[in-house]
């Protein structure tokens, strides 16, 4: 007979808040997704183009984080709160 396990850490998903210009979205996400998959997601939520996702970076405490690690890896928990904002284009 098969036990089911519950409650493994990497089912549970953690609770973030993402503040934009074209408003917030607050959900729950699985730790073990990249940020730039959870970034698309709330782009498209919002009814932002998710082709332009590069110019757009995603920020904790005025840091960028890296779109290619994973949730967990950025140490994010229950209640952050990350802002999307258009990247400064310096044209040379």
């Amino acid at each position: 007979m098969q036990r089911e396990e519950h409650g493994k850490p990497e089912d549970k998903k953690v609770e973030l808040e993402f503040v934009t210009t074209a408003g917030d979205v607050k959900d729950s996400f699985p730790p073990n997704e990249p940020l730039k998959t959870v970034k698309l997601q709330v782009m498209r939520r919002l009814g932002l183009d998710p082709s332009q996702a590069d110019q757009f970076a995603v920020l904790r405490d005025g840091a960028e984080l890296d779109d290619n690690k994973k949730l967990a890896e950025l140490g994010l928990t229950d209640g952050t709160e990350l802002f999307i904002e258009r990247r400064e284009v310096v044209k040379v």
